[in-house]
C-alpha cells in the first residue's frame, strides 16, 4: 500500500495544483467539486456518512447533515476521492459489506492528503519553528 499511497497523495497534489488551490488551507471542496462538475447535497440520513452517484453526466456526493462539519468534509473529500481514483459505484448503500476495503483505504488517503497536504503543513510547520527561535532568540 506504501507505493500506491505515494501515487494516491501525489494524484490529490496534482488536483490541487490544477486548480490553483496548492496552497490554499483549508481548501474549498466547494469549490473543487464545482471544478469537477460534481454537486454536493445533503441529507438527513443518519444510516450513511456520504456516497457518490453517477448518472450520465450528473455527479452527485450525498453527506449526511447528522455528521460534524469536520467528519462532513472528510465524507466529502472521500467520496471525491472515489471519483479521481476512478473505484465504480458497485456496492448497495445497504451492505457495506460489499465495499472494497482496498479502494476505501485508498478513498481514505485521498482524503487526508486533499484536507492537510503532507508538503504544505511541513512547509507552515518549519516555518513557525523558525520563527519561534528568532522570539526566543
Amino acid at each position: 500500500m506504501r507505493n500506491d499511497s505515494t501515487k494516491i497523495r501525489v494524484m490529490a497534489r496534482t488536483l490541487l495544483g490544477k486548480y490553483g488551490m496548492e496552497r490554499m488551507i483549508p481548501i474549498r471542496l466547494s469549490k473543487l467539486c464545482r471544478k469537477l462538475g460534481i454537486e454536493i447535497c445533503h441529507s438527513k440520513a443518519r444510516h450513511i456518512d456520504g456516497t457518490l452517484f453517477i448518472h450520465g453526466d450528473r455527479k452527485i456526493i450525498l453527506v449526511s447533515t447528522a455528521l460534524p462539519y469536520e467528519r462532513r468534509r472528510f465524507t466529502v473529500a472521500h467520496e471525491l476521492g472515489h471519483y479521481v481514483l476512478g473505484h465504480q459505484a458497485a456496492f448497495s448503500l445497504d451492505s457495506p459489506e460489499s465495499w472494497v476495503p482496498r479502494e476505501e483505504q485508498a478513498a481514505n488517503v485521498f482524503a487526508a492528503e486533499l484536507l492537510m497536504p503532507k508538503m504544505l503543513l511541513q512547509t507552515k510547520h518549519h516555518g513557525e519553528k523558525r520563527r519561534g527561535k528568532q522570539e526566543d532568540g
